[in-house]
């Protein structure tokens, strides 16, 4: 690895740890709490129907995890669980105070992650893009990891996800834009 491979990687490294940290903080700042509460909120959103189980693996938490997290959801007013088909998986939905907050911190995810996109020229958002569909599209090599990546994303802002893209490229489908309903 020469001097610019090694400095690419570790300023990747650090504009993920930027970045992270700068929507964790917005969407936490909107939802009142920590951990993935934000998360699972925008999750349930953008896949109504899922379940627990689901939830838990796209979040990467365990099976007791995730029933305390959608208790919490549930007790703040945010989560419905609805019938099981199966005896015991409920699907998940979001209440109309739940659409409101998951709306909410999308928009401060939003707000925060154009305030640090302004920092670039129109030429280095453009090639931003070009540098992240190259770096997420090959990683969506399952629905789950679909689900995992884009677990904090806005759909409407990115009409043309990367992700999905990758995803349907796996799929032996066209790769054009996230359409919300393959997966």
């Amino acid at each position: 690895m020469n001097d610019l491979d090694a400095k690419a990687a570790n300023v990747l490294g650090a504009v993920g740890l930027l970045v992270a940290g700068a929507v964790r903080e917005a969407v936490t700042g909107v939802v009142g709490a920590g951990g993935v509460l934000g998360e699972a909120l925008i999750a349930i959103k953008d896949q109504p129907g899922r379940t627990a189980d689901w939830l838990a693996s796209v979040l990467r938490i365990s099976q007791p995890g995730s029933a305390h997290l959608v208790r919490r959801l549930t007790e703040a007013g945010w989560v419905q669980r609805g019938t099981a088909r199966d005896g015991r998986s409920r699907p998940l939905r979001l209440t109309e105070a739940g659409e409101r907050v998951a709306a909410d911190a999308l928009a401060a995810r939003q707000a925060v992650l154009a305030q640090l996109s302004e920092r670039l020229t129109r030429r280095q958002r453009q090639e931003l893009v070009e540098i992240a569909d190259a770096l997420l599209g090959p990683e969506a090599r399952t629905e789950q990891l679909l689900a995992e990546l884009c677990r904090l994303c806005d759909r409407d802002s990115c009409p043309r996800c990367p992700v999905h893209a990758g995803w349907l490229r796996v799929c032996g489908r066209d790769g054009g834009g996230w359409d919300g309903g393959d997966s």
